[in-house]
């Protein structure tokens, strides 16, 4: 019993929690089963901001959950004349589990991390343009579901500062399962890169 309390002790010593803001700004894109009219995707600008907070073990294990606004959407097109822009606004909140390579003591420790993601839109307009122009703006709030969910993942690294405090970095992408169309089928997609700070609230 006494090596059982002891290991839970030590267990628990060895225990990180670091929280800090984080910010990262990438590519979106909106996937349609619509054969129809099908689109090209273009360039499609997304930010985020907000906090993250990880609990990690020495043992190179560690649970991440953030809270972001994320601007999201896709830029769409048929041809060179015409362009759609939808951005969808949410509050996102990744969980992942991460992977830490090397040893708590390292300078640099690169990682790997996955899991669920959920998005509350809280706004989405659509403008379309054609040569340029802008014909038509509008709030398509009401025509898509209030909840995104789909799967995070992301290779990163964290880069010592200072004692317990962190650089953190991460490359992510994010495939949506979600069907985001109350009529229709649009799915959210993105890639980009989150960079943030990580200070510590115990050990």
């Amino acid at each position: 019993m006494i090596m059982v309390v002891c290991m839970s002790v030590k267990t628990l010593l060895a225990q990180h929690l670091s929280i800090g803001p984080t910010a990262g700004f990438g590519h979106g894109w909106l996937t349609t089963s619509d054969t129809e009219n099908r689109t090209k995707s273009r360039f499609h600008p997304t930010y985020n901001v907000g906090a993250k907070l990880v609990y990690s073990i020495m043992s190179n294990w560690g649970v991440s959950a953030d809270v972001l606004f994320s601007s999201e959407g896709g830029t769409m097109g048929i041809d060179n004349n015409t362009k759609s822009l939808v951005r969808i606004n949410y509050i996102r909140v990744p969980v992942q589990a991460i992977y830490f390579f090397g040893k708590y003591g390292d300078k640099i420790r690169p990682k790997i991390s996955v899991g669920p993601s959920f998005g509350f839109v809280v706004g989405a307009t659509q403008k379309d343009y054609v040569n340029g122009a802008k014909i038509n703006d509008e709030s398509i709030k009401n025509q898509l579901n209030k909840v995104d969910v789909g799967l995070n993942a992301a290779l990163g690294a964290n880069i010592r500062l200072c004692k317990s405090t962190w650089l953190n970095t991460d490359i992510t992408f994010y495939n949506g399962f979600t069907n985001m169309a109350k009529i229709g089928n649009l799915k959210q997609r993105g890639i980009g890169l989150n960079i943030g700070v990580l200070f510590p609230l115990g050990k």
